[in-house]
């Protein structure tokens, strides 16, 4: 084995002067140092049982856990912050307490202003009370999701003989509102619609925005071409029973353009309350019929979709799996014993004369085997080590003391002797 060690000095003895043993107990050393002073701070270290000292352990422990501290950080600052600017504000669409550009807020006040009592209803069990209280209510129903089924649609419909219905869907106008039929989306959202019947509120407001469902009934207001070619109406009645196609005129974004706001007043305030009934989750516990299947709730898109994406996944596996073949054997070129690797770097430890640094390295290696032996942790401090060294051997502490944590030796004869005396020490442990 080449050396690659600095030149030996002028009074450096032969190979052949040095102890015999002194590779075999240089073994578990390290690299040497460049030079004496480096040695020295090295051996200078509080080594522990790892073979490090216990502020470079700490550090590198830290740098380790440093990116799984930032991002408890970074996620403890989003809760923060979440938890500080959260309001309890409503923000539903269409919601009489929603003072956002979406909700519905200034025509419940406006409609309070005029002496019309509102009440918000959550669940049907509230809008049912409210109606047992106040009698003769207007009913503002808007529910997108579908959250109510047919059962208590039908106790809907029974309870409020006069309602307002914003944007219902087919399975919705089937119990409340039969004899209207739904007509597809408005062709175009932009600009107005005018009113185009004689229906006294219709009238009054004169034009509204465009846009929403449109609907087919016996009275038909503010008409306007439907998406699929039809046309239809954005303001449907029947009896009773209103529906507006377009919702978004309450909306506190828009219900100052054109007439909405004389048709949303005009409307919602026929009777002296209004309960405005927006269906929650909350309405699904109190449902009695058979639960809706949740493949039915998803569009009709989505099965084209997962047939797609299935057909993708098919041929990416067939694509990468035919790269894949059997694994390649390679014979390494050299194989060297891990004793002759050891013993080449004793050879150049002796070369350097790096007595202190070598000895460092034989303490902490037995420090380290020594910790794992008796169950300590690896960065146990020399003390602690000590201690349970000598209660194992019964060894006396001063002496453990002095090899485990005492000056190291300064010659080669003495590292010799004691690297034997570490060697000792060890098997004394193992057998006690």
């Amino acid at each position: 084995m080449s050396r690659h060690a600095a030149p030996r000095r002028a009074s450096t003895p032969p190979p052949s002067a040095l102890p015999a043993d002194l590779p075999a107990a240089l073994t578990a050393a390290g690299p040497a140092p460049a030079d004496t002073s480096a040695a020295r701070a090295a051996a200078a270290q509080a080594i522990t049982g790892d073979g490090g000292s216990v502020a470079a352990t700490g550090r590198r422990r830290l740098r380790r856990a440093l990116p799984g501290l930032l991002l408890a950080f970074v996620i403890a600052a989003v809760v923060v912050l979440g938890l500080l600017t959260r309001t309890d504000a409503d923000t539903t669409p269409l919601s009489p307490g929603n003072g956002t550009p979406t909700g519905a807020r200034a025509v419940a006040q406006v409609l309070e202003d005029e002496g019309v009592e509102v009440v918000h209803a959550r669940t049907l069990a509230d809008a049912e009370a409210a109606r047992a209280r106040l009698g003769g209510a207007t009913l503002f129903f808007s529910d997108p999701n579908g959250w109510l089924n047919e059962e208590q649609l039908s106790s809907l419909n029974r309870s409020f003989p006069s309602r307002v219905l914003a944007a219902p869907s087919e399975p919705q106008l089937l119990v409340l509102a039969p004899e209207i039929l739904p007509a597809g989306p408005a062709e175009d959202a932009r600009g107005t619609v005018r009113a185009g019947c004689t229906r006294e509120e219709a009238r009054a407001a004169g034009e509204i925005t465009g846009g929403g469902q449109l609907y087919s009934a016996p009275v038909e207001c503010f008409n306007s071409p439907a998406a699929d070619g039809g046309t239809g109406a954005s303001y449907a009645a029947v009896g009773g029973t209103v529906v507006l196609g377009n919702p978004g005129i309450l909306t506190n974004g828009t219900i100052e353009e054109a007439g909405n706001a004389s048709l949303a007043l005009s409307t919602l305030g026929a009777a002296e309350s209004l309960i405005w009934y927006q269906p929650t989750t909350a309405d699904l516990a109190g449902a009695t019929g058979p639960p809706a299947n949740p493949l039915q709730l998803l569009p009709d898109w989505v099965n084209t979709l997962m047939l797609w994406l299935l057909g993708c996944a098919l041929l990416a596996m067939l694509w990468r799996g035919r790269r894949l073949g059997p694994l390649a054997v390679e014979p390494l070129p050299v194989l060297v014993s891990a004793a002759e690797t050891a013993e080449g770097r004793a050879r150049l430890y002796q070369g350097s004369r790096a007595v202190r640094h070598a000895a460092a390295n034989l303490r902490a290696a037995t420090l380290s085997r020594a910790a794992a032996r008796l169950r300590l942790p690896p960065s146990s401090a020399r003390a602690a080590v000590v201690q349970a060294v000598a209660q194992k051997t019964g060894r006396r502490p001063e002496d453990v003391h002095s090899l485990l944590d005492g000056p190291p030796p300064s010659t080669e004869k003495d590292l010799a002797r004691w690297a034997q005396q570490l060697l000792d020490l060890e098997k004394e442990i193992n057998n006690s």
